[in-house]
Parts: structure tokens; C-alpha cells; sequence
């Protein structure tokens, strides 16, 4: 019998072994099945989550200001490396959800952090000295110091002419006049203090979209001695990447936003922004904001793919 012969034997005696051996062992994870179920209760999450957490413009209906110009926040009150670490941890968060970011050094403060045991004198003393005057600008013109921490925001609107307004509520205590003129406002565009905007109205479109300009956080220390830095950064940083002032009502999920709430279910108190609350500041900074009349409807479901992403 040659050689040839012989390979040809063996590899029929082979054969029947391989056909009986185990198929191969599957090397990758499989596939998670997310239901319609769950597909559905991330979408009335998200729909209810945003409807309780964002402050929605004074002026445009259905819309949500956020950063345009680079956010350069600065704290006050705390020694120089706690402050540091604060600071470094609104950035690193604004970094990750898509906010811009300042990173001249120093750059000009529009997101100002104040610390102290005395919080109500403090925004009386900002107020007589005029230091910070986008405190008059408050949406709901309330100066009154009511939850641990707390924040009040400037905002503007670009109209179809790219000039920015305020965006005020109608009426109220403070009203907006040359005496208290815009902080961060870029020089050729000016904010009338007259006039109606110019908009370009479809179904879908205005033409105007809201934009943040200062926000001022106010910390009262013995609130939160104890607390981590990196816990009050998180919090901090939900004030004030977007329009989320504390309101003293728990929130729907797990976030953050209820740090010093007691009444809050025990799942839905966290000591740093959770998935939720990223996923809503991701969300936010994710949705074009053209045609703005869907914004918001846009925003519930960028932020319900996000979740669905971070299940899988």
C-alpha cells in the first residue's frame, strides 16, 4: 500500500470523529432583547423627567436654553483646592455631554459659585453692590434664598435677526432698564431693550432659540458639611449646565437633583448625577436646534435612545 493510499484511509477513519465532536463554543455575548415594554417606560421616563426637571424658556414656548458661549465656571468661598476640584468637575462634565467649554486661563466667569454660611446676605450684598446684576434677571424674580443650594439663571434668545433678548417673564419686582446692562452679551450683538423680535414663523419654525448667558449658584455651607466634593460638584453641575433650579420636589428617578430631599423614595437618591441625569444633559446637547418648535419632542426622544443605549 503507498503513501497515498495510507492518507486517503486516515482521513476516512477521521471522518466519523469529527462529525460527532461538540460544535464550537459562541465567543461573543449575546444580543440583549429590550422589549416594547421597556421601550415604552423609558419614553414616559424621559417625557416625565424632562417636564419636571428643565426650566423651560420665559418667551419661546416648548423650548430649552442651553450653552452657546464656552461655560467658565468659578467658585468662591472655599480654599483654592477645593475650589479647584469643584470647578474641575463642572468641566469634565460639561466636556462629556457636549457643552463648550472656556479653557483660556483665566477666562471670564459666567458660571459664578458662591459658598457660604450666610447665603441670604450674600445676594443682598450682590444686589446693593451691583456685582452680579444677572441676579435681576431671574426667571421667576424670586432673591430669596429657599433651598440649600440654589441657582438662578440669565438667559437670552436669538431672534431671526441673530440679535439676543432677554428673556424675561412678563412683569414682576425687577425690571430690566440701561442702569442693569447684559454681562456676558458679545459686543456686536446687542440686546434691544425696545422692540419686537424678528422671527420667521412656519408650523415648525420661529427663528428663535434660547440661549444660557450667566448662571449664579449660591451654597449654603452648613448645608453641606460632610458632603464630598465630588458629590457637590455633580450638583452643582445639574444647576448649571443647564436650567435645573432646585425646586424642593422630588424627582421622578433617580438623580441627583433630590441630594437634599427627605421625602424622596430611598432608589431615587444618589450621591452623583446618575444615568438619568446624564442622559438628559446629553440629550439636551444632542438635539439640533432646528426646527425649534419640535425641541422639546426631540430632546424626550434623544434622551430615551441614550437610556436604551446605556441598557444594552
Amino acid at each position: 500500500m503507498n503513501v497515498r493510499v495510507l492518507v486517503m484511509v486516515g482521513a476516512l477513519l477521521a471522518r466519523p470523529a469529527l462529525a460527532q465532536s461538540p460544535p464550537p463554543l459562541i465567543s461573543r455575548e449575546p444580543e440583549t432583547v429590550y422589549s416594547d415594554a421597556q421601550r415604552a417606560k423609558d419614553a414616559l421616563l424621559s417625557l416625565t423627567f424632562v417636564q419636571s426637571l428643565l426650566q423651560p424658556s420665559s418667551n419661546l414656548e416648548g423650548q430649552f436654553a442651553r450653552w452657546k458661549i464656552p461655560i467658565c465656571p468659578h467658585v468662591a468661598g472655599m480654599a483654592p483646592a477645593a475650589a479647584f476640584v469643584i470647578e474641575r468637575r463642572i468641566r469634565d462634565i460639561a466636556q462629556q455631554v457636549g457643552a463648550p467649554l472656556d479653557r483660556r486661563d483665566p477666562c471670564k466667569t459666567n458660571i459664578a459659585i458662591f459658598v457660604t454660611a450666610e447665603p441670604q446676605a450674600t445676594i443682598d450684598a450682590i444686589i446693593a453692590n451691583d456685582r452680579m446684576r444677572l441676579l435681576t434677571t431671574a426667571p421667576n424674580r424670586d432673591l430669596r434664598m429657599r433651598q440649600p443650594v440654589q441657582a438662578w439663571y440669565a438667559s437670552y434668545y436669538r431672534d431671526d435677526d441673530g440679535l439676543l433678548r432677554l428673556d424675561l417673564p412678563r412683569g414682576g419686582a425687577y425690571a430690566w432698564t440701561n442702569d442693569f446692562p447684559p454681562i456676558n452679551v458679545p459686543p456686536d450683538k446687542p440686546v434691544p431693550l425696545e422692540g419686537d423680535a424678528k422671527a420667521n414663523l412656519t408650523r415648525l419654525f420661529t427663528g428663535m432659540v434660547p440661549e444660557m448667558g450667566d448662571a449664579t449658584v449660591l451654597v449654603d455651607f452648613n448645608a453641606i458639611k460632610g458632603m464630598t466634593l465630588a458629590t457637590l460638584g455633580d450638583y452643582i453641575a445639574l444647576l448649571t449646565l443647564a436650567q435645573t433650579p432646585a425646586t424642593g420636589r422630588c424627582q421622578p428617578a433617580p438623580s441627583i437633583a433630590n441630594l437634599f430631599l427627605k421625602d424622596c423614595a430611598p432608589d431615587f437618591h444618589t450621591e452623583a448625577l446618575s444615568q438619568i441625569d446624564l442622559a438628559m444633559l446629553d440629550a439636551l446637547y444632542q438635539t439640533p436646534d432646528q426646527p425649534e418648535n419640535l425641541q422639546k419632542t426631540r430632546l424626550i426622544g434623544t434622551m430615551q435612545r441614550i437610556l436604551e443605549r446605556g441598557a444594552k
